[in-house]
This record gives C-alpha cells, sequence and structure tokens, in this order.
C-alpha cells in the first residue's frame, strides 16, 4: 500500500525560501507545482504544468501569489528530495523492465 501525502493548510506554510509544494499532487492533468519565491518573501510562483500554465496577474492567478492563492488551487502536498539510492534503484528497474518489454516484442515477429 502507498503512503498517502500528508495535505498542507493554512498554518502549515513553508518559511524556507525555495520550498516546493504540489497541488492536487498525482493528477497529472491538474497538478501545478509552486515554489516558494526567495526574492520576494511570502509569495509562490507556479512552475507551469503541460496541461497549461495558470497565468499570474489574471483572474485565474494573482500576480505574486501568497499562501492562501495556492491553497485555494487543492490540495497542498510538500514535495521533498529523496534518498539518492532509491532514484537509482527506480532507474534502473525502469530500465530493466523497459529491456524486457523490448525483447517480448521482438519475440512475437
Amino acid at each position: 500500500m502507498e503512503a498517502q501525502p500528508t495535505m498542507l493548510g493554512p498554518s502549515d506554510e513553508p518559511q524556507n525560501s525555495g520550498a516546493v509544494v504540489a497541488v492536487n499532487y498525482g493528477d497529472y492533468r491538474r497538478q501545478q507545482i509552486f515554489v516558494a519565491s526567495g526574492s520576494s518573501i511570502g509569495n509562490w510562483y507556479c512552475l507551469g504544468g503541460e496541461f497549461g500554465v495558470p497565468r499570474h496577474g489574471t483572474d485565474d492567478l494573482p500576480l505574486h501569489p501568497v499562501w492562501d492563492d495556492v491553497l485555494a488551487r487543492g490540495p497542498v502536498t510538500l514535495l521533498s528530495a529523496g534518498e539518492q539510492d532509491t532514484y537509482a534503484v527506480g532507474w534502473a528497474n525502469g530500465r530493466r523492465r523497459l529491456v524486457e518489454q523490448m525483447e517480448e516484442l521482438s519475440d512475437c515477429d
């Protein structure tokens, strides 16, 4: 069973600049990534997404969004780096599976 991410609320705003959060984490059609500004403390900026980037300074997203603006977009999850070994094992397993699938396809021909 996969661990469920902890959702952040109004009093959970990360205080370090460069913090990264995901809105609608795991829903690739609606997921948005926001980063805490280092030069404009208290503001959060969207990194964009493949299904449309919120436009800053429009009705969709204020020019300088704050934590409440991020929370209003949906459930928010704090993102953090995983262990390097975890990434390496996942990458190797993915490559191994790709080779297996290619072999299966060549066997079918």
